[in-house]
């Protein structure tokens, strides 16, 4: 009879305390964002609601990254689509608005600097996760 061996199964790597935080953040600004940039160039060109579309779905999946915990997996992919969409953002927005005023560009400043700094601390954060897991394994196998 073959001896069976126990081996735990491994539990999926959920979103830290920490990426949870940078999520909630991200969608601070980006609420901000909508209401002091979205929406007043939304009332002046109404026709741009369809390239706001993938923000706003990003926008939903982000309150499920805050209020849940989800896969890191998952995660990465959503910030990596964060950074596409901020970019994209911004080039939507500078080539919509003919001449920007001194506050819009400061909203913009803010606005775009502050997600394209939450998204990619947010992926070190899940990388630093990550290369902490596997130290701690092979220093388990070199013990052993």
């Amino acid at each position: 009879m073959p001896h069976a061996h126990a081996h735990p199964i491994p539990s999926p790597k959920l979103l830290s305390p920490l990426g949870r935080g940078l999520a909630a953040l991200q969608l601070a600004k980006e609420t901000a964002t909508i209401v002091l940039l979205g929406i007043p160039l939304l009332r002046e060109r109404p026709l741009l609601v369809l390239a706001t579309l993938p923000g706003l779905v990003l926008y939903m999946f982000r309150w499920g990254l805050v209020l849940s915990n989800m896969r890191r997996r998952v995660v990465v992919v959503l910030w990596l689509f964060t950074i596409i969409d901020e970019l994209w953002g911004l080039a939507l927005y500078l080539r919509a608005v003919d001449a920007p005023s001194m506050r819009q560009m400061r909203y913009l400043t803010w606005s775009y600097g502050l997600g394209l700094a939450f998204s990619l601390a947010a992926l070190l954060e899940i990388g630093y996760q990550r290369y902490r897991e596997h130290a701690h394994l092979r220093a388990l196998l070199k013990a052993a």
